[in-house]
């Protein structure tokens, strides 16, 4: 049986407080949802039997999810099951003071923030509704309590790059790198928009790397279950609306669900080099940039 690594649990869906231009916002159609901490919950039991195999639990999904205030509750819930590497991405909007030192307070293992450019006019350029300003003074303001308060949360800054900040990340590289604390695991990556699986609109008019070409196996469907607000299990993470009815983690062992027929097709598939032939995989670019991260420093 393929256990995974990372247990993605979708916390909020549908509510952001960005329009960022290379997200498929657009093309959501599930209603919009927070998952109560019952659920999240139930949802963490079925991975307790496998905790040594289980390296990561990240709350996020199609939404921010700092937008659900019970978020320091669930990574609480997590830590007190046992389970490592508890954090999320998040745009930092939400990021305030009180926020901050709850999530300290509960000891939260990480956390990546989303800044797509050292300049305010780029960042907000892309993430459009925010303010560059307030984001970067809440992570800041994040990373001096975790200083103050000694504790051990991991602070990655993430930058997604496109045509319209690629030529910022060696000073965004740098100067993020002077914020941070190496010695508490911090650091400042980049990962290239992806069309997660073709439904962001007018993708090409942000793709940095048109001349690389697909990957041919995605990781993501061996290292990665994700769990939609709602309990359902996702086919992965681009699986914004679900391609597939798979069941319901609420009621269904998720680890039965993620080795059934539907995924088994799939990894069969590209293990014989047969990506061409699955319909939400052919053109995905996602583990193309999860390739040129791993090189990308």
């Amino acid at each position: 049986m393929i256990i995974p690594s990372h247990v993605q649990i979708e916390v909020v869906n549908g509510m952001c407080t960005s329009r960022c231009t290379m997200c498929s916002y657009k093309e959501w159609r599930r209603k919009p949802h927070i998952m109560d901490n019952n659920a999240f919950r139930r949802v963490l039991e079925w991975f307790v039997p496998y905790q040594d195999q289980v390296e990561y639990v990240s709350m996020q999904g199609w939404g921010e999810p700092l937008l659900d205030k019970s978020l320091p509750e669930k990574v609480q819930i997590a830590k007190e099951m046992g389970f490592r590497g508890v954090g999320f991405a998040t745009n930092a909007t939400e990021l305030d003071e009180t926020m901050s030192r709850r999530l300290l307070e509960v000891g939260l293992d990480s956390v990546i923030c989303g800044i797509d450019g050292i300049r305010k006019e780029t960042h907000e350029s892309i993430r459009r509704g925010t303010n560059f300003d307030q984001i970067v003074a809440n992570v800041k303001g994040f990373i001096r309590m975790r200083n103050e308060t000694n504790g051990h949360t991991r602070v990655v800054i993430r930058l997604i790059r496109q045509k319209a900040n690629v030529d910022e990340w060696p000073e965004f590289r740098e100067y993020w790198l002077s914020q941070l604390d190496p010695a508490r695991g911090d650091d400042v990556f980049v990962f290239d928009i992806h069309n997660c699986a073709g439904s962001i609109e007018d993708y090409d008019e942000f793709d940095v790397n048109p001349d690389v070409e697909l990957a041919t196996v995605c990781e993501e469907l061996t290292k990665r279950i994700m769990i939609l607000s709602n309990g359902d299990v996702a086919f992965c993470n681009a699986d914004i609306n679900g391609f597939y009815d798979l069941g319901s983690a609420l009621d269904t062992d998720p680890l039965k669900i993620f080795n059934n027929e539907t995924f088994n097709r799939v990894r069969r598939a590209m293990a014989e080099g047969r990506i061409q032939e699955l319909e939400h995989c052919k053109e995905c670019t996602i583990p193309r940039s999860r390739d040129l991260k791993k090189v990308e420093r």
